[in-house]
């Protein structure tokens, strides 16, 4: 019963249109950035864990076995044991575990940025492959208007009232439209085949898309927009962490010109396989290591790493820039698409009326053949104009807001 069910639910939910949302949650699903940049995460927090481990215990063996020679009775072995704990780094092992935390923490921005990517490449390929499939209906719908009008002359010309150029022509038309029909399906399959790329569609299966628009309004003004996306554009806080980390080397390189502390502690014992307490001595000390002069080696370092802060500091602003360019682009994308779909409806209407009336004064005999397909030109572009619209309001509304960095 249960798999009875599963299999009708399964069947049922192929069977129904991929939704906008559909696709976006198969793409965050399955796309390989997002696996790759999982992958890039867990890295980033194995490093982060083996840097930490540098200011703990270490504890190391070593046995030396010597061969016999002549005149020896026996073979010879030396074993020690050595545990060190650092005491003073002189912030070097502070700094890099720092730098490694930042790179933990940019990792998970990267993670973020794209999960954003691969949903506004979702959503673009979903709403390209959405306006081709309404291209092609409005093609179908001018070769079926050619048809009918061709039908229609040849009947009036087989009673001697039209012309034979009457007919060439509307042959030539609907012959023109049937080419545009060809191209309109290939655009189709070709923008199926991205989409099921993005999506990662495993099966052969054929699957129809949502075909209703959904009119969403966007009050948020320009200015609003710009002040989010500099507050919360993953990457732009992923400048911010290169600058830290760039802060962070230069405390590295600094810790070059400060002396190291380690606690050690060793044993060794000759001969034996385990050491005997009575006569293996324990030895415990501080060593200290202190580079006094290095021919300016780690002057050059240092100065190295604090105009690497300043580069780092003038490439987020330069990306800082980019991101507000990009959100006022888009932003008037969208204001100019909102403004096209109110006109492009309307001309719809108009350019319906007026096909009506040129096909209805023609077919009485009032009316020319070239009022005929002017109509029909500009319905079919109103038509089109009015998907161009829809499509670009959808795509300049993922656009804006994966510039904002919103989800």
């Amino acid at each position: 019963m249960l798999g009875l069910c599963l299999a009708l639910w399964s069947t049922a939910a192929l069977a129904a249109p991929l939704t906008a949302e559909d696709a976006v949650r198969l793409a965050l699903e399955n796309h390989l950035d997002i696996k790759k940049a999982v992958n890039g995460r867990l890295q980033a927090a194995e490093a982060l864990r083996s840097v930490k481990g540098a200011k703990g215990l270490t504890i190391d063996a070593s046995n030396t076995a010597y061969l016999k020679t002549p005149g020896q009775s026996d073979t010879n072995n030396s074993t020690d044991l050595t545990f060190s704990i650092p005491l003073y780094s002189g912030g070097k092992n502070e700094a890099n575990i720092a730098i490694a935390q930042t790179d933990v923490d940019s990792a998970a921005l990267a993670l973020a940025k794209t999960r954003q990517d691969v949903r506004l490449s979702a959503l673009v390929a979903y709403y390209d492959a959405q306006q081709a499939f309404k291209a092609v209906q409005v093609d179908q719908e001018s070769v079926d208007n050619y048809s009918r009008h061709l039908d229609n002359v040849k009947a009036q010309y087989a009673v001697g009232n039209l012309p034979k150029s009457d007919v060439l022509r509307s042959e030539v038309e609907l012959a023109d439209a049937q080419q545009a029909l060809l191209k309109a399906e290939n655009a189709y399959a070709v923008a199926m085949n991205k989409l099921r790329d993005v999506i990662r569609w495993g099966s052969d299966e054929a699957f129809e898309l949502a075909p209703d628009f959904a009119y969403v309004p966007f009050a948020d003004s320009q200015a609003a927009c710009v002040a989010y996306a500099k507050d919360n554009r993953p990457d732009l806080k992923q400048y911010d962490l290169a600058i830290k980390a760039a802060e962070q080397n230069v405390a590295l390189a600094k810790a070059g010109k400060r002396p190291t502390v380690s606690l050690t502690a060793g044993v060794g014992w000759q001969n034996r396989l385990l050491p005997r307490q009575v006569d293996d001595e324990l030895q415990v000390g501080v060593m200290t290591n202190w580079n006094l002069y290095d021919s300016q080696a780690t002057a050059g370092k240092i100065n190295k790493a604090q105009l690497a802060v300043e580069a780092a500091r003038l490439d987020r602003e330069a990306h800082a820039d980019s991101i507000v360019l990009a959100v006022k682009e888009y932003y008037l994308g969208l204001r100019e698409a909102q403004k096209r779909l109110a006109t492009s409806e309307t001309a719809i209407r108009l350019a319906e009326e007026d096909y009506f009336i040129a096909e209805t004064k023609y077919r009485v005999g009032a009316g020319v053949l070239l009022d005929v397909l002017d109509a029909q030109l500009a319905l079919s572009t109103a038509r089109n104009n009015y998907i161009s619209a829809q499509h670009d309001y959808a795509t300049c509304m993922a656009e804006l807001k994966h510039a904002m960095g919103k989800e």
